[in-house]
Parts: structure tokens; sequence; C-alpha cells
């Protein structure tokens, strides 16, 4: 897959696994109206960072989706009674570790490559920033 800077975000759907929820389908598309962050190829460590941000984000109006290329029994034995509350999307094969910040009409607005979750903060920060001062 390529992701650029202004262009529609991928059509991402998988099973995903979610804290206390279990395992259901999901895709990004729910998430039209809302600043998503996705990290693809998320490593444990991301995962963990993003978790640890993850109310940061919320805050500021994001919602945080990770995918995974383990299958729905694999995550949910690994990050079960974890703090990683948000959408596993299993079984998604993508070997770039990039994470995407979209906006809520369904556009990426940045791409991180191998970024930490700070610095994707950060970006999704930059977005908002100018759409404050002109509110």
């Amino acid at each position: 897959m390529s992701y650029f800077t202004g262009t529609a975000a991928p059509l991402l759907a998988a099973d995903a696994f979610v804290q206390g929820q279990g395992r259901f389908p999901i895709s990004l598309a729910e998430y039209r109206g809302s600043w998503a962050v996705v990290a693809f190829a998320a490593r444990h460590t991301d995962m963990l960072e993003l978790a640890r941000l993850e109310e940061a984000f919320g805050a500021d109006g994001a919602v945080v989706l990770a995918t995974t290329p383990d299958d729905w029994h694999e995550a949910a034995s690994r990050y079960a009674g974890g703090p990683v509350r948000f959408p596993l999307l299993t079984e998604v094969e993508e070997e770039r570790r990039i994470t995407l910040v979209v906006d809520p009409g369904g556009v990426v607005r940045h791409v991180g490559l191998r970024r930490s979750a700070r610095e994707t903060l950060a970006a999704l920060e930059a977005e908002l920033l100018p759409r404050a001062l002109a509110a």
C-alpha cells in the first residue's frame, strides 16, 4: 500500500481485538467524522507507547487504531488484560512501520515513518492548531 499526504486514507477493514469486547469486524470508514491515528505494523513497544498517550490523542478528538500481522487469538493472548485499549486490527500485512493521521473527511494529513507516538501526537496537534485559530 502507498500512503501520501493529501490522499484518501486506505479502505482498511479487518477483524479487530478490543479489550473487554472481544473480536469484531471494524473498518477505518467507521471513524469518518473523527480524527484517526492509525499505526501500521506496530511493535509491542509501539502499542504500549500509544496506550500511554491514548488519552492525550482522545483529548485532541482523535481515535487510535493499530494493525498487527497476528491473528485474533495471538492478539488476544498478547494484549488481554494489559494497557492497550484501542482496537487492534488483526491479520493486516503491512511491512512498513508507518503511522497515519487521518482527518475527519478521510484524508491522510500526516505520514510518520517509524515515528514515536509523541511525534505523532505533535503532528496531530500541528494539524489542529490552524483549524482552532481559524475558528
